[in-house]
């Protein structure tokens, strides 16, 4: 309820200030800065946020525009996160609770003033304005397309458009950059977050793209605009940054390697291949935990893929190892009368796993370092599977 008036009382201020003609010419009312917050402690905080601080000298206000509002106590927030539909909105805080909020949490604030004309300022602040109307404040959150950055970089770059196109500054530039390599530069390839997003997301993050894609991470809209600033827009004086609080400091796991972690898990799937070797035995508890985490992966990697709106899961080449179909091999494999079918759908897995590999080196999609000696392991075993169900299999 309070950020509700709070919202109707600054809406209304602001909007009359500016509906009015003041002699005021030569004075400038408000003052536009960019705000550029470090990494937190959790993976959703791991690429940093971004805001829009708006002083309004007339008014005595001083309030940060804010992309990144969301509410799990929302109907159906959770499911529509994971159909891929989560939605978020454009709220208003003030400055000074903002400031505090992420100084309590130790992370670091940058902030751009951007010295637009006051024609500029006051068309920005109409624009920020009108979208924090309860019928336009809401938007269906994207990770790599619409968030928090994005929605801020649109907003400038139409506001200076002109001057963007006068220097020749092509947004639209392939760069050697891909959304995979951008997200490796904030988390480790050997934490456990990467390797959940490398997991459910497909080829598609690994294109290169625009310096316009790039803008999805906070820190990249920062040097943007440190790029624009070291242009002649308003003769070299577009951006003043300034850090008003703390270090940059990289997001960080506090767990074990998963690397290590599934290392040690091949190595056991390994080891039980080769006593099974040893004994010309078959340990199936081992197969059907195998096969019953793959076939579940498989079906979250054919969800995400194709029911759900996350963009960003299709072409998943995770599906050559994680296959749907193993669920049904389970039901084979505990059969007590095999079917010749095993053998051909073990060999089709090699095959997959192959296939996988050669993705891997030529580019198609990078997967996740923690994967090699799992999919080392999946070939051993289904290997010495072919050879155990070879000979009694007629």
């Amino acid at each position: 309820m309070l950020k509700k008036i709070l919202f109707i009382i600054i809406s209304v201020l602001i909007l009359d200030s500016y509906a009015q003609e003041k002699n005021t010419a030569n004075i400038s009312q408000y003052d536009i800065s960019i705000l550029t917050i470090g990494p937190g402690n959790s993976l959703s905080d791991a690429f940093g946020h971004s805001g829009i601080r708006v002083i309004d000298k007339q008014n005595n206000f001083d309030i940060v525009f804010n992309y990144g509002v969301y509410d799990y106590n929302a109907p159906n927030f959770y499911s529509n996160f994971v159909k891929g539909r989560p939605i978020y909105s454009l709220g208003l805080n003030n400055y000074e609770d903002f400031y505090n909020s992420y100084v309590k949490q130790s992370r670091q604030i940058i902030e751009q003033k951007i010295n637009l004309s006051e024609y500029q300022k006051k068309l920005l602040v109409n624009k920020l304005i009108t979208n924090s109307r309860e019928a336009n404040r809401s938007y269906q959150y994207n990770y790599f397309e619409d968030n928090c950055s994005t929605k801020i970089a649109d907003i400038f770059n139409e506001i200076l458009e002109k001057e963007i196109e006068n220097e020749n500054y092509d947004l639209n530039a392939t760069t050697l950059n891909s959304y995979r390599k951008l997200v490796y530069k904030h988390i480790s390839p050997n934490s456990w977050g990467a390797l959940g997003i490398d997991i459910c997301l497909g080829a598609v993050i690994d294109r290169n793209i625009s310096l316009k894609d790039e803008l999805f991470l906070p820190y990249n809209l920062k040097s943007y605009f440190d790029n624009l600033g070291s242009l002649n827009i308003k003769d070299g004086n577009l951006v003043e940054t300034n850090v008003i609080y703390g270090e940059y400091s990289d997001y960080t796991e506090n767990s074990f390697s998963p690397v290590y972690v599934i290392l040690i898990l091949s190595l056991i799937i390994i080891l039980i291949t080769f006593f099974d070797y040893i004994r010309r035995s078959k340990t199936t508890i081992l197969d059907v935990i195998l096969l019953l985490i793959t076939g579940l992966i498989g079906l979250l990697l054919i969800y995400l893929w194709f029911f759900s709106n996350h963009i960003a899961s299709a072409w998943n080449y995770n599906l050559l190892w994680a296959m749907p179909f193993n669920l049904i091999l389970v039901y084979g494999l505990l059969k007590k009368n095999k079917s010749k079918w095993i053998l051909s759908y073990l060999k089709f897995s090699i095959l997959m796993l192959l296939l996988l590999s050669l993705h891997w080196v030529i580019g198609v999609q990078v997967f996740n370092i923690s994967l090699i000696s799992l999919i080392l392991a999946l070939i051993i075993r289904y290997l010495y599977l072919i050879k155990y169900y070879s000979i009694r299999i007629k």
